[in-house]
């Protein structure tokens, strides 16, 4: 529990929140950054909770709507200061929502605009602005709805928000975000490739061929029948699960981090941990070690699974932090 979530729970034990009051600012935080009603609560301004409810009430606008011309992948180009989601909706239309939080602030910040040329969806939002009292505004979004037999291309450039994915296959997706969390869960991935500055990455998919991810600091994880993943972060714990595939390839990899490798019960694997500071724990059914160094210097473990659904070739490394491979669940 954060330092914010503590604060709330002692203005509810003191009466000075009710419950529900309470609740509605804690899932406005989770919705976005809320450091202007964080220094309002650290002044002691006696009417927070006049300032919380209409922070946590929303405005939603749609900015567009229409028809899909052509076919072949939907090719994004989204850029700008605010969250976005895209996510299915109604067959053969797309439709984008604007979502802002009403503050004491200011209106909000200005709409971004949104430019459809055949299957090309332009979405560029400006600076986020400045309110009355002189402080930014946070919490805007850009909601996309699209047909659910759509498949994902172009780039995705965020700052200071969310970036998530949801339900449509991916063709070849780039993303870039700065202080921001990103989370893909899709039925399928073509080539898929994530840097982030500061915020986790999460990548979900039942099935997909390339995926590269790359977080400066930040949790990383990555699950499903991947063939070629290559999972980096500088500080921060990574997370693979991947799924029997044939030929496949996982590399994950961090400096100041615990590693993680889940693999499916039965599926063949040919496996390389290394750390230097930590300990490998490999709990495999089947495992043959070739070779377990053990010095001052480093910790090393080569070793194969025996097993009759696909292959893996895994290499996880890290310089601070334990190496796990253990079999995930049924």
């Amino acid at each position: 529990m954060g330092e914010f979530e503590r604060r709330v729970l002692r203005l509810v034990s003191e009466g000075k929140l009710s419950a529900e009051e309470g609740e509605e600012l804690l899932q406005a935080h989770d919705r976005g950054p809320l450091g202007d009603i964080r220094q309002l609560i650290e002044d002691g301004i006696s009417d927070v909770r006049t300032r919380v409810r209409d922070f946590a009430e929303e405005r939603e606008e749609e900015i567009a709507a229409g028809g899909l011309e052509g076919e072949g992948p939907v090719e994004l180009d989204v850029q700008g200061e605010m969250s976005f989601r895209v996510q299915p909706g109604e067959p053969g239309r797309y439709r984008a929502v604007w979502r802002t939080g009403r503050t004491i602030f200011g209106d909000g910040p200005e709409r971004p605009r949104v430019l459809v040329e055949g299957r090309r969806i332009r979405i560029e939002a400006p600076s986020r602005g400045f309110g009355a009292m002189g402080l930014p505004f946070t919490g805007a979004s850009v909601l996309l709805y699209l047909p659910a037999d759509s498949v994902l291309g172009g780039r995705i450039a965020e700052n200071n928000g969310r970036i998530e994915v949801e339900g449509l296959a991916v063709a070849k997706l780039s993303m870039e975000a700065h202080n921001s969390r990103v989370r893909v869960d899709v039925p399928r991935i073509g080539t898929l490739k994530v840097v982030s500055r500061n915020g986790s990455i999460e990548v979900a998919a039942d099935e997909g061929e390339s995926v590269r991810v790359e977080a400066w600091n930040g949790r990383v994880s990555v699950r499903g029948a991947l063939r070629d993943v290559e999972a980096m972060t500088r500080n921060g714990r990574i997370e693979g699960e991947i799924r029997p595939v044939q030929g496949g390839r996982c590399q994950l990899r961090t400096l100041n981090g615990a590693v993680e490798l889940r693999l499916p019960y039965g599926v063949a694997a040919d496996l390389r941990a290394e750390t230097v500071h930590g300990a490998i724990i490999a709990d495999v059914p089947g495992l043959r070690v070739a070779e377990d160094i053990r010095d001052v210097a480093r910790r090393r473990l080569r070793g194969t699974v025996e097993g009759e659904k696909g292959d893996i070739a895994a290499d996880l490394e890290t310089t601070n932090g334990a190496v796990r491979i253990v079999q995930a669940s049924r």
